[in-house]
C-alpha cells in the first residue's frame, strides 16, 4: 500500500490527476496498483478569530520504503497538487508495521 489522505482539497481537482498520481507512485514503490490508495478527507479547519483558508495537507500512511523514494513519493505529490491549483501544500509519513496490519483477520506476511 500506500494509503494517502488528502486534507483541504477539492475531489473534483484531485480526479483531475489521480490517475497520474497513482501511476507515478506504483512505477516509484514498485508495489501493486490496486494498493494505492487515495481518500479525500473532508475536514474542518478551526482557527480562532484570525480566519484564514485551509491548507493541502497529505498524509502518507505505508510500509517503511527508503529515504529516497520517500522524498519521490513527496514530489509526485507536491507536483500533481501545483498542477490542479495548490502552489503550497505539506506531506506527512507514518509508517505501518507488518505485525499490526491484518488482512480478513490474518495477520500479513
Amino acid at each position: 500500500m500506500p494509503f494517502l489522505r488528502f486534507h483541504a482539497v477539492e475531489k473534483s481537482r484531485l480526479d483531475l490527476v489521480g490517475e497520474r498520481l497513482i501511476s507515478e507512485i506504483v512505477r516509484t514503490l514498485g508495489c501493486p496498483r490496486e494498493t494505492v490508495v487515495l481518500e479525500v478527507v473532508n475536514s474542518s479547519f478551526v482557527t480562532g478569530e484570525n480566519q484564514s483558508s485551509a491548507y493541502p495537507f497529505v498524509k502518507v500512511e505505508y510500509f517503511k520504503r527508503s529515504l529516497e523514494q520517500q522524498n519521490m513519493v513527496a514530489k509526485i505529490i507536491f507536483e500533481c497538487l501545483k498542477e490542479i491549483g495548490y502552489p503550497e501544500s505539506d506531506a506527512y509519513f507514518s509508517f505501518l508495521e507488518k505485525d499490526c496490519y491484518y488482512e480478513n483477520g490474518e495477520v500479513i506476511k
